[in-house]
């Protein structure tokens, strides 16, 4: 079991790693497929604590909010910003990762599109 665990959160790595590329690219569709499955591996990872990362929902946040989908975005953005608040919000990463996902929250609720197209800048 614990073999299947690190596979799957190798393949989670790989996968949220070829979403990057893909983004970088502006292929957001093909982007959005892998944090998918990215995710779908963390899911995998959860027996031992893990799960799903929050980081890895912003992005399919991110990448829905890229393609329009402001809606399925804002889902994502929320999930994410639920596990954000999990973590130890003591440190540094977690409360700009946490303030980051409360603007883009926002930021779509809001629906101001010119603000939101700046902040999706990669």
């Amino acid at each position: 079991m614990i073999i299947r665990e690190l596979i799957s959160g190798i393949r989670a790595g790989w996968h949220t790693g070829k979403g990057h590329k893909a983004t970088r690219l502006g292929k957001y569709q093909k982007a959005l497929k892998h944090y998918q499955l990215a995710v779908e591996y963390e899911k995998l990872t959860s027996k031992y604590g893990s799960g799903p990362n929050p980081v890895s929902l912003e992005c399919i946040a991110r990448t829905q909010a890229r393609l329009g989908n402001y809606k399925d975005a804002l889902t994502e953005a929320e999930k994410s910003y639920e596990l954000y608040r999990r973590l130890n919000p003591t440190t540094k990463v977690v409360a700009e990762s946490t303030k980051r996902i409360e603007k883009f929250i926002n930021l779509l609720n809001t629906g101001n599109e010119e603000e939101l197209k700046k902040f999706l800048i990669i």
